[in-house]
Order: structure tokens, then C-alpha cells, then sequence
């Protein structure tokens, strides 16, 4: 390729030019190259091109001071914001921490819960299913109430309580359901409850009472009539109306 006898001055360093266009650089850059070297080297890809193009433009003479200035600034905020996109990824990362711990409590406290009903389902007392939306927990009329009342009986009481202990460690939406029979409501309890649907509300509510009495707090109670809907027995046997008379206790953990 052809020399052109030209020369440019940039920093007091000479160039020699092999076209109008193309310059070689000679000697040593002072100060300036120096520091865009130093951020050519530490900064990220976009950094680097900003670098590069600043050192060019200083060595060939054909930036100002300003424009100089200009591209400092523009690194310097490339940096900043390097920085705190670092910073939010720190955040996140200790927030899944976070969230990865109470998980596992969680499914530790539900085991454990688990473990304990299942004793009591040894003893006879309740029926337990552990599904999607939670633990369901099936306990009957005759072990809640006295015969012909709303009212938990002294073991039904006693039964409620040990539950709330075992649950009140972490928050749980607790949902009480009441189910009846086909029967008709007897005459003594129609004077308070001419149907199924109020009959079975009144027995959900009385449980639902006693959970609030001992700690649960209100807001994460629901009580529920079903009536004699959804049976899960014949309702052409005592043995089977028996089974459908019965209050269902689902338990849905809630992480915060």
C-alpha cells in the first residue's frame, strides 16, 4: 500500500499515515491512552466499546475535551448501573434462600402434624387424607357431640383442642364443613334448626368457636354447611347414615 507523506499530531505523538483514512500508531500514547486502557481491560463488553472508541477518536486528535467527557460519563453510568442490577441480583438470590427455608418448615410442621393424626386415627377417632389442596381431616358426630344436641361433648372438646395445639404453630386456612344424613332433623332439634343445612352449619360453627377459643385466629376460620349433600356412605343403613353424619376439617398450609 502507498505511504502518504502525512503526518497528525495528537498529545505531542506523531502519526504516520498508509492512507487518508488509516493511521499507524508510532509511539507511545501519553496519559490519556493509559486510562482508556485501563477501562478497556476491567469494564464488561459495553464497556469495552466505549473504550475503544474513546481511545481512537483521543490518539487521531478528533475528540474534545467535551466529547472526552461525554464518553467518561456514559461509562461511568454503565458502571453505576452494573452495580445495582449486581446489588438485585444479591437481593433475589437471598430471597429464594429465605423462601426455600420456610418451605421446608413447613413441610416439616406438616409431617409432623401428619405423624400426630395419625395416631389419633389409630385410636379411631379421626380420618385422615393427605390431597392436593391439603391435609382432610374427618371426624364424626358421635365422638364431637352429645346425642340430640349442637353442642361438643367433654371428648369432642378435648379432641378439638389437641388439634388446635398441634396446628397453631404455623398459619393454616382451616375450613370446618358439617354433613347430616337424609334423615329429617328430630323434633327437639327442629325447633332451632328446621333443616339439615342449619343443623350441620350449627355443629361446624360450634367447632369452629372452640378453635378461635384457643388461639386460631378468626380470619383464617370458615365454617360450613354441606347438609346431607356429598355423602360418603348408603344412607339406606344406620351403619352407613352413621358415617355421613360427620364434620370434615381441611387444612391448607399458608405461606407467607
Amino acid at each position: 500500500m502507498a505511504m502518504w507523506p502525512l503526518h497528525c499530531k495528537s498529545a505531542g505523538r506523531y502519526f504516520l499515515f498508509r492512507s487518508p483514512h488509516y493511521c499507524q500508531v508510532r509511539y507511545s500514547a501519553g496519559p490519556y491512552w493509559r486510562f482508556i486502557m485501563n477501562t478497556f481491560i476491567a469494564s464488561r463488553p459495553s464497556l469495552l466499546i466505549v473504550a475503544a472508541t474513546t481511545a481512537f477518536l483521543m490518539l487521531t486528535g478528533c475528540v474534545t475535551r467535551g466529547s472526552y467527557d461525554e464518553v467518561t460519563e456514559e461509562r461511568d453510568q454503565l458502571l453505576r448501573q452494573n452495580a445495582a442490577l449486581e446489588d438485585d441480583t444479591v437481593g433475589l438470590s437471598t430471597e429464594l434462600v429465605l423462601r426455600d427455608l420456610e418451605v421446608a418448615q413447613l413441610e416439616s410442621e406438616q409431617q409432623e402434624l401428619t405423624d400426630e393424626v395419625t395416631r389419633w386415627a389409630v385410636r379411631g377417632a379421626i380420618k385422615m387424607q393427605m390431597l392436593a389442596d391439603g391435609l382432610h381431616l374427618t371426624l364424626p358426630y358421635d365422638v364431637l357431640f352429645a346425642s340430640g344436641t349442637t353442642m361438643l361433648s367433654d371428648e369432642g372438646r378435648e379432641l378439638i383442642v389437641e388439634l388446635v395445639q398441634e396446628i397453631n404453630q404455623q398459619p393454616y386456612q382451616i375450613a370446618v364443613l358439617g354433613f347430616t344424613d337424609n334423615m329429617p332433623v328430630g323434633s327437639k332439634l327442629a325447633e332451632h334448626y328446621p333443616s339439615n343445612w342449619e343443623l350441620a352449619g350449627a355443629r361446624a360453627a360450634s367447632v369452629v368457636r372452640i378453635m378461635e377459643e384457643e388461639g386460631i385466629p378468626a380470619n383464617q376460620l370458615i365454617a360450613v354447611s354441606r347438609g346431607e349433600t356429598d355423602p360418603i356412605a348408603s344412607n339406606d343403613t344406620a351403619e352407613g347414615r352413621a358415617q355421613n353424619r360427620r364434620i370434615d376439617v381441611r387444612l391448607r398450609p399458608v405461606v407467607r
